[in-house]
């Protein structure tokens, strides 16, 4: 089962739970008014683990709250986007203007850093980290297969794709990474960070920017 959560910036959290309430949170986006908890404890599920697609403070500026909630969870990130995650002018939390006044530095103390194509298990569930750094450098997507899902993060949209002109983004990486993306079955799922959800057989159909690759 695959639940989703919109936060403030229209960044979506997703939950993906089996039946015995196991589950794993994607992108702690933000918890405003326990809103994030709140959901989480409504739908009845423990947490744990969380996968971060990428570093940004719309992601993660949740996870420090997450943890506290739920501390044996383990949190899973790319091992190239750690420095993302506790830099505040590589995370753009120095910079934020969203009225949360939070700067991010949080690094959890149970985090796995994971290399290219690197599988894990939690929940039951078989999960495959595919690195996509574009739209910063340790940007990844995270792909279960049981599912036909595929957690895309700031990498993919519905028609577009992430920007490059963030700290630590590369246009010159796009292609390469959307080929890995491309080489899954048509008829994955992609679960994106902002946007509704899609099918890798319509982008490929539709998204330039993977038809042209």
């Amino acid at each position: 089962m695959i639940d989703s959560f919109i936060s403030r910036s229209a960044c979506n959290s997703y939950i993906l739970y089996n039946e015995k309430k196991e589950a794993i949170l994607v992108d702690p986006g933000y918890n405003v008014r326990n809103c994030l908890i709140e959901h989480i404890e409504k739908l009845g599920v423990e947490i744990k683990a969380i996968l971060i697609t990428h570093g940004h403070f719309d992601h993660i500026t949740a996870l420090e709250d997450v943890i506290k909630r739920f501390p044996d969870a383990m949190t899973y990130i790319s091992e190239d986007e750690q420095e993302v995650l506790i830099n505040p002018r590589l995370n753009i939390s120095y910079f934020r203007d969203d009225g949360q006044d939070k700067i991010l530095r949080y690094l959890p103390k149970k985090i796995t850093l994971l290399g290219d194509y690197e599988t894990f298990i939690e929940a039951g569930y078989l999960i495959k980290m595919i690195k996509t750094p574009f739209h910063t450098e340790g940007s990844a997507c995270f792909y279960v297969e049981s599912e036909n899902a595929l957690f895309s993060g700031d990498t993919l949209f519905y028609t577009t794709i992430g920007r490059t002109d963030l700290p630590t983004g590369s246009e010159r990486l796009i292609e390469p990474s959307l080929k890995k993306l491309a080489a899954l079955p048509d008829d994955t799922k992609v679960y994106p960070g902002h946007g509704v959800m899609t099918r890798l057989e319509r982008e490929k159909k539709y998204n330039s920017h993977l038809r042209n690759i």
